[in-house]
Order: structure tokens, then C-alpha cells, then sequence
């Protein structure tokens, strides 16, 4: 396997509720032209595309393939990655293997979601009505008594048996959710990409926002935003003739559990807090990257988190705490951009939330702060190793990116 490393990243200039200035394809092409101009690279210099997005969410068929012009795509092998919530990782780790296997020398992934033009409930429900359908097959009772009126919550619905599962498991409470939350808003206001930001956000001002389905309130969730993500992978030969710099990618890994559907049933199958995926996809990436104490040996962090709770528990879940320390890490400081275990910089997704692009922008965010290219979100520890994670289908899909400041040794 050859060492496999990102070399440039481009993003959409804001990530913002609706984009109205510019339609799908032209939203797109703002990030692969940004991407472009950041490296001094050109669709010449690059064999072959992944693309990604919800599929359903916009309500439209193939849009690699409308979108070809756009992205550059023309006479080269494209291919489509859809997983959820973790699409973009999904995408960076086909990336990953187009190169590392020797198919190909430089790799340009695609993702971006536009939910100002589609309606994303609709389209989770579109992805939830199969596996809907063979649970009635297979004789489950999926009436409310059962637990699946928590869908018709939405994903906060499901979610807050996730939240009410960790907080009695873990020991924390609903104010450290506020806490992480407003942690989050407050780094999103350096970061210029960021949607949702709150330079003066503190736990009690998250704690006035209404609550939507105890622990979850208002602020403890993301937004849907529109946004496009650009990144561009290559060998190690190939990047040292392209570029200086280069954030290498030493561990991937992803792992799932049960029907995701099946995981919000009382009583039934697992406690979608307890994140068996996560805990397996992780110890795979460690032992792939040659880390035996992430805590020890991780810089940097990016959650998927889609709330706020999530970043915590799945610190826990991804071995960078103990089992229950999540929310003291939050109370000593050591989560902050200043702290021991800087998480989420960026603001994470619980601040902006194009969820095609979410899980990827994890990954890009980690590359930067690799790269020392964050500006204002920038942490101030030296960054040599960081910790990518993402998460999709209903709480039991997860994937998971080891990069670092040199390639790795054979």
C-alpha cells in the first residue's frame, strides 16, 4: 500500500442556510475552483474524481453526472459515494484506496449538499422506509408502543434516547451539553467557513434556547446548511513533485452494527449510546496508524456532531478519555482551541451542517490544523497527529481518519 496524503482543500465561500445566488452545479464549482487555486493545480494534474452527497436530499438522479462539467470531471473515471451522514469520509477513504492501491496517482473528491433545494426530512424518511418495510416483513412491531414514534421526532426525536443514555451512563448533565455547545459556537465565530457562530455563546445562553425533546434543546443542534467541499489526494512520488506540503493519511477504518432503523426500538438490538462501531472502528485506525495511546499520541480532534452531546460521548467512544471524563475535560478548559484535547476548532457540525460534506470537512479540518493553515481557528499546541470521526445512517454507522504531519514509515 502506498502512502496516500491531502495536498489541497477548497471550500464554497460560506456555508450558509440558502444559497440563492447560485444554483447545485455553480455552488460546486466554487469549491473545485477554490481547491484548484489553493494548490496551483489543474484538472489536467488529476486521474480520477469521487463524488458525494445525500442521496435523496435534493430529490435528483445522478448528480455526478449533471454535474460533470462543473467539477472538471470530463474523460475521467468518477465514482459516486453515498453512506448518510458520513458520506465525505466515505468518499476520502475511496480516495484513499484509489491511490493506495495503485489505480491511481492523484484523486479529487467532490462533496457538497444544497438543502435549501430539497427537503431533508422527506429525504431520511426515504432512506428509512426499506428498512421500514422489511422490519413489518419480519413480523417487528414498529407502532409507537414499540419505540418507533421517535421518528416522527425527526433525527432530534431519535436522538434523544442517544442523549438520555449518555448522560445516565456517563454522569454528565444537560448543562455540560450547553456547555459543548456554546464551546462550539464560539470557535465557529473564528472560523469564516463557519454558519452558526456566537463569539460570546456561553452554556446559559444555550440553556435559554427552547427545548425540543429532553436534553435536546434549540442550541444543541446543527443547522442545514448549503456548502460544497473540494479536497484533492495524491501518492507520495506524485505530491513531492506537486506541492510543499502535504497532510499524509497514516489510518482508516469504518464499522456498523444493526439496521440503523433498529436501533431506535426499545429494548431491541443496542443502546445507541453505546457506539460498539465506533469503539471498533477506532482500536482499526489505531492500530493501522501505529498509535497505542491515542491520548497520549492524538493532537487534535473533530467530532461528527450533529449535536451536542455527541462530542462528548463519542470522546469517550474513540478512546481519547476515559468512559465518563468527557464532560470533566470540558469543565477543566482542556477542550478548548488553548486545552490539552482541542476539539472541534472548526466549530464542528453541531455550527454548519451541509451533511454531504460534513464528515469530509472533519477530515479537511484536520489537514489544516496539520498544516498549520486554520487562520483564526488555528489551536496552539503544535498539531503532529490528529483524529478525523464520522457518523451516518442512524447512530450505528461509523467511520474514522488518522493523519499526520509526515508520511508513514514501511
Amino acid at each position: 500500500m502506498r502512502n496516500v496524503g491531502i495536498i489541497g482543500i477548497g471550500y464554497t465561500p460560506v456555508f450558509v442556510s440558502k444559497r440563492k445566488d447560485v444554483n447545485i452545479p455553480e455552488m460546486i464549482s466554487e469549491a473545485v475552483e477554490n481547491c484548484y487555486a489553493n494548490t496551483g493545480l489543474a484538472p489536467k494534474d488529476v486521474d480520477a474524481m469521487v463524488f458525494g452527497n445525500m442521496h435523496t436530499f435534493e430529490g435528483v438522479n445522478m448528480p455526478h453526472l449533471w454535474a460533470a462539467d462543473h467539477i472538471a470531471a470530463l474523460g475521467k473515471p468518477v465514482m459516486r459515494i453515498a453512506t448518510g451522514g458520513s458520506t465525505g469520509m466515505s468518499a476520502i477513504h475511496a480516495a484513499y484506496y484509489h491511490i493506495a492501491s495503485g489505480m491511481h496517482d492523484v484523486v479529487m473528491v467532490v462533496c457538497f449538499e444544497k438543502q435549501s433545494e430539497g427537503d431533508s426530512q422527506v429525504g431520511l424518511m426515504g432512506i428509512v422506509t426499506p428498512e421500514l418495510m422489511a422490519m413489518l416483513q419480519a413480523g417487528i412491531d414498529v407502532s409507537g408502543s414499540s419505540g418507533m414514534g421517535a421518528i416522527a421526532g425527526g433525527s432530534a426525536g431519535a436522538i434523544a434516547f442517544q442523549a438520555c443514555s449518555y448522560l445516565a451512563r456517563s454522569g454528565a448533565g444537560i448543562e455540560h451539553i450547553d456547555g459543548m455547545a456554546a464551546l462550539e459556537r464560539r470557535n465557529a465565530a473564528k472560523n469564516p467557513y463557519a454558519h452558526l457562530k456566537d463569539a460570546n455563546a456561553t452554556a446559559a445562553t444555550i440553556a435559554e434556547t427552547p427545548l425540543i425533546s429532553y436534553p435536546i434543546r434549540f442550541g444543541h443542534i446543527c443547522p442545514t446548511s448549503d456548502g460544497a467541499t473540494v479536497a484533492i489526494l495524491a501518492s507520495e512520488e506524485k505530491a513531492a513533485k506537486l506541492v510543499d506540503e502535504v497532510a499524509w493519511i497514516h489510518g482508516i477504518a469504518n464499522c456498523a452494527s444493526d439496521a440503523s432503523a433498529g436501533n431506535i426500538l426499545e429494548g431491541v438490538i443496542t443502546d445507541p449510546a453505546e457506539q460498539m462501531p465506533c469503539q471498533i472502528a477506532a482500536k482499526q485506525a489505531y492500530k493501522r496508524a501505529g498509535i497505542e495511546d491515542p491520548k497520549k499520541e492524538i493532537d487534535y480532534v473533530e467530532i461528527y456532531n450533529g449535536f451536542a452531546h455527541q462530542t462528548l460521548m463519542f470522546l469517550e467512544k474513540l478512546g481519547m478519555c476515559e468512559v465518563g471524563e468527557a464532560h470533566k475535560l470540558l469543565d477543566a478548559g482542556d477542550l478548548e482551541i488553548n486545552g490539552r484535547c482541542p476539539v472541534n476548532a472548526s466549530g464542528g457540525v453541531v455550527s454548519t451542517n451541509a451533511i454531504g460534506t460534513s464528515a469530509m470537512n472533519r477530515v479537511t479540518e484536520c489537514a489544516l490544523q496539520i498544516l498549520g493553515r486554520a487562520g483564526e481557528h488555528q489551536v496552539e499546541k503544535d498539531v503532529h497527529k490528529a483524529l478525523a470521526h464520522g457518523w451516518g445512517g442512524l447512530m450505528q454507522y461509523v467511520t474514522v481518519t488518522i493523519l499526520a504531519d509526515a508520511p508513514q514509515k514501511s
